[in-house]
């Protein structure tokens, strides 16, 4: 199987439905919606929604639940990247080849458009039709959630970075910071993709957690080496802060070694799932990504 068109396909969906979203939302003219609009729609990896929709089918969910879930998880992930682009936070003039949304808005309306597409995200996830899934797994996917954007989550992995940027850190503290920053947001989307189904059983979920957490902990210093490599630029300008990154604290060697094991580690909480679920694909996606984002 080619998983970069199934890739392809993926994205493309994702990328349609965002646009049909935004194009329902009132005040389409005005800045909001415009600022909004660029961030989200200006493409990006999709990767949160690919891993979605290839644990949704895996446990035979609805396909349009799964845009559903998938609408939210990219929209809480837009939000996060405008404000993580702000000077209060990291200083960020680019994001993904294009001047971030505060270069271009300003940061005030930069920072309206990231409260709204998280309004809006959790607007979807608690009206938009999901079949097969009940009000009770609903707010169950609500929480989870909220658990993850919030100070349980990616929030408090962004404090602790901001209050680590003036000092030299651990790599156990780097860990913290990587789980809490970006991790928890991908477990949630797989999470979020198991919840919807008629399967659950505590031990799936341990499962799912660990395949999920190794696959996010390994794509953030595959970033993290990409930023090294490419923006070093950008990292001499911010010479009033540590950049704390796995290669800059254990070099560039290290780093990829590492990125080998959590990804075998990945591998390895896959084969726990093969017994009972056809894995192959989700097999094919962490594959892609190892090849694709390296």
């Amino acid at each position: 199987m080619n998983f970069s068109h199934l890739y392809e396909i993926y994205c493309n969906r994702i990328n349609k439905k965002l646009f049909e979203i935004m194009q329902e939302l009132p005040f389409q003219n005005s800045v909001l919606l415009k600022a909004m609009k660029y961030s989200t729609l200006s493409g990006g990896k999709r990767l949160r929604s690919c891993l979605i929709y290839v644990t949704g089918e895996m446990f035979q969910v609805h396909i349009t639940t799964l845009d559903v879930i998938s609408a939210a998880v990219e929209l809480v992930h837009s939000y996060s990247l405008i404000h993580d682009d702000l000077p209060c936070i990291d200083n960020d003039h680019f994001r993904r080849g294009k001047s971030s949304c505060h270069i271009k808005y300003g940061e005030n309306f930069a920072l309206l458009a990231g409260d709204a597409l998280q309004g809006l995200a959790f607007n979807i996830l608690s009206s938009n039709h999901m079949p097969g899934v009940h009000d009770s797994m609903r707010l169950k996917m609500i929480s989870e959630f909220s658990n993850s954007i919030g100070c349980s989550g990616m929030c408090i992995g962004q404090m602790l970075d901001l209050e680590k940027e003036t000092k030299n850190i651990n790599i156990s503290e780097l860990e913290e910071i990587n789980l809490y920053k970006t991790a928890f947001l991908i477990r949630c989307s797989i999470r979020l993709a198991y919840f919807s189904s008629n399967h659950f059983s505590k031990e799936i979920l341990f499962i799912l957690d660990k395949f999920s957490v190794s696959i996010g902990l390994a794509f953030q210093i595959q970033d993290d080496i990409f930023d090294l490599e490419n923006d070093t630029k950008k990292l001499k300008d911010k010479k009033n802060k540590i950049k704390n990154t796995y290669p800059l604290l254990i070099g560039l060697k290290k780093s990829k070694i590492k990125i080998k094991k959590l990804y075998k580690e990945a591998f390895f909480a896959l084969e726990n799932l093969k017994k009972k679920f056809d894995v192959n694909k989700l097999e094919l996606l962490t594959q892609f990504i190892i090849k694709r984002f390296k």
